[in-house]
């Protein structure tokens, strides 16, 4: 007999094929028969008026920790969401060493809501993390990449400076050592320091790497506003260079400069694959951003750490030089009336929810004034959301198959995480196929492709997921079409979406009628690699 049977539904199986109405039988965590037939079963799901659809596939996620202290990854599932990509945008949890142990550990919990510890986290190499990911227990299936700041932290710590011979090549084989144990690639995060620090020849040698073992180079481009097109066309050239499969992550389009402009970047990605470059692309559904308020200055302030960035906002003669240009970055990012506190980790609640102006207003101090002392009083962890994106751009991206939704959120707590953080944590996926139902941008079985078998196929994962097929992972989300949006806001993004009933996790139900149960199926999926040949060049 059967686990589950889920009864007519309109399957979308992810392939971009015809829904048909169809049965599915779930067996020991597979999916045992797609039929018409009538098959016993000790449970049955009725799904008529529903869309059976493989479950959502984050290729973009940030929920690196979130199973210490939220297992089911409730922000996550309540949208749909049975697979995510962690240790984006350069910042993954491993490889620690002594380097940048504590640099790592704070800078992550300063990030997100998440406090991470020794004695919280005792991993410190993606062996142990997968391990201890899977010995916790969690609700839904993860997969990790390298963060490269992370990774050149293990190696040199947080110096502002170009890496040695020898420190690359030790760079380098500490990437290959944590592909040999299962992490999927690596990912930039070019504005983020450490990994901000590094030059092309840096990337290139470490996409050398990643070429080799056909792991994947996830990318936030070096520059997203005045030069997006410049940063693109940097990681254009690696990738001709070394043959790397390269992820452009959030692709965007920032301030009112550039927008308007995205079928010319849609163009250059065009023009890149038909030369032969292995580019894809993601894109989470809001016109705003979300970052530490930190990505408004300048590089060399972030040298160090944030206990160093803390000592040069004290020195009156180092904040001059600091603001000395008006932060560019932060006008590149939308300016203080457009840009919103979201999360000071509790030592600043009273101008969460206020733009940078706003806030300077109350305190009656300049914009940079206010800027320096919501730092100084959090210890350098500000958390903004910046309004900076044109909607006309974002529906252009969006209409695109060959991109792939994502949410560039973390999996939180519905009844603890902040308010005022970007809903995009919770509701990326609902909003994307509303968006989709509203403005008619392309069929449904093009919608489920975006978040199911396209982002499945980049991750270049050899077991059988995202699509609906006999014996692939029964990794299932049955939502009503009509009904799905987001309901989560920029004032209240810790509000569930609409219209998701039920995901199941390797065959086992871990949303029922839109509540999260108590199950925890989910795995760390590994990738393939051949043989690792040499020594870790670390001791941690």
């Amino acid at each position: 007999m059967f686990d589950y049977a889920i009864k007519n539904g309109t399957v979308v199986d992810g392939s971009r094929q015809q829904p048909t109405t169809a049965n599915l039988y779930l067996k020991d965590g597979r999916i045992a028969e797609i039929s018409t037939n009538d098959r016993p079963a000790h449970h049955i799901v009725d799904a008529s008026g529903r869309v059976v659809a493989p479950g959502f596939v984050d290729i973009h996620s940030h929920s690196d920790a979130s199973y210490l202290t939220v297992p089911t990854h409730q922000g996550k599932l309540v949208g749909g969401v049975t697979f995510e990509l962690v240790g984006q945008c350069g910042i993954s949890l491993i490889p620690l060493s002594q380097r940048n142990y504590a640099h790592t550990l704070q800078y992550l919990s300063s990030n997100f809501s998440t406090k991470v510890s020794p004695e919280t986290f005792p991993a410190t190499d993606f062996a142990t993390y997968a391990s201890h990911v899977e010995q916790s227990g969690v609700s839904v299936n993860m997969g990790g990449l390298i963060g490269h700041g992370t990774l050149r932290g293990s190696i040199v710590g947080w110096e502002m400076r170009q890496l040695s011979p020898p420190e690359t090549e030790a760079m380098c084989a500490l990437l290959d050592q944590q592909l040999e144990q299962g992490a999927l690639g690596l990912s930039l995060g070019l504005i983020y320091p450490p990994g901000s620090f590094c030059n092309t020849e840096e990337i290139i040698a470490l996409a050398e790497v990643l070429a080799r073992r056909d792991r994947m180079l996830a990318v936030h481009l070096r520059n997203e506003n005045k030069g997006v097109f410049d940063a693109l066309d940097e990681m254009i050239a690696v990738a001709k260079k070394t043959g790397v499969k390269l992820q452009i992550s959030h692709l965007k389009l920032m301030g009112p400069e550039q927008w308007g402009r995205a079928n010319e970047l849609l163009a250059k990605v065009d023009l890149a694959r038909a030369q032969g470059v292995r580019i894809h692309c993601d894109q989470y559904p809001y016109c705003a951003t979300s970052s530490g308020l930190t990505s408004c200055l300048p590089n060399w302030a972030m040298e160090g750490g944030l206990e160093q960035l803390v000592q040069r906002l004290r020195d009156p003669e180092t904040f001059a030089k600091i603001v000395a240009n008006d932060l560019p970055e932060m006008e590149n990012r939308g300016g203080p009336k457009r840009i919103v506190i979201s999360d000071t980790h509790g030592a600043f609640t009273e101008v969460e929810g206020m733009t940078l102006q706003e806030a300077a207003d109350s305190m009656e101090v300049t914009v940079p004034e206010f800027v320096r002392q919501a730092l100084l009083r959090c210890g350098g962890a500000v958390r903004c959301i910046y309004h900076s994106m044109d909607r006309g751009d974002m529906l252009r991206i969006m209409a695109r198959t060959d991109v792939a939704t994502a949410s560039d959120g973390t999996a939180y707590s519905l009844d603890s995480m902040p308010s005022t953080l970007h809903p995009r944590n919770t509701s990326s996926f609902p909003r994307f196929l509303r968006t989709v139902r509203e403005e008619r941008l392309m069929p449904l079985e093009d919608a489920v492709y975006k978040i199911t078998a396209l982002p499945a196929t980049l991750m270049g994962l050899d077991d059988k997921i995202g699509l609906l097929r006999e014996g692939y992972a029964a990794d299932i989300t049955v939502f009503d079409y009509d009904t799905i949006a987001d309901t989560a806001t920029y004032q209240q993004a810790n509000s569930a979406p609409l219209g998701i009933d039920y995901v199941f996790v390797n065959g086992e139900l871990v949303l029922d009628h839109g509540k999260v149960t108590d199950k925890r199926p989910g795995k760390l999926y590994k990738g393939s690699h051949p043989p690792f040949s040499g020594t870790s060049p670390l001791e941690c």
